[in-house]
């Protein structure tokens, strides 16, 4: 048995929910929100070398995963793996990215069902940004 964290009341360590209060997991000293995330203790350029991020806050804002490999729902890096991404070499579902493997993507370089890019693109509705702005 253990103290809530919130009231204080005594409760069994394995309790999901405080039947006194409500509070989600009181046994533990902290808890920020449910879902999985994880950082290496290895930087590089003030970025985590691998953020792994599936996790909400107790307000439902998502924790973006922001590091030089990044994989989450929301990511931001130079390798990303996420549903929603911004990196250099990306695969994602909506993606901007240098590189992209995706559902929807802006890029330089894309393989994508529909896109936009920059050099070179495929996919099944991928057009050049280049044909957006005919000069003539």
């Amino acid at each position: 048995m253990k103290p809530c964290r919130e009231c204080k009341h005594e409760i069994s360590e394995q309790a999901f929910t405080c039947p006194h209060c409500g509070a989600p997991y009181p046994a533990k000293e902290k808890w920020d929100g449910p879902g999985f995330e994880w950082k290496s203790k290895t930087m590089m350029f003030g970025l985590p070398l691998i953020h792994v991020s599936f996790k909400f806050r107790t307000n439902r804002v998502p924790v973006p995963a922001k590091g030089i490999i990044a994989i989450g729902q929301f990511a931001f890096g130079f390798i990303v793996i996420s549903q929603f991404g911004i990196g250099v070499l990306s695969i994602s579902q909506f993606t901007v990215a240098g590189f992209a493997l995706a559902q929807f993507a802006f890029g330089y370089s894309i393989i994508a069902q529909f896109g936009l890019y920059l050099q070179e693109g495929h996919g099944q509705m991928v057009k050049s940004l280049g044909d957006f702005f005919v000069f003539r």
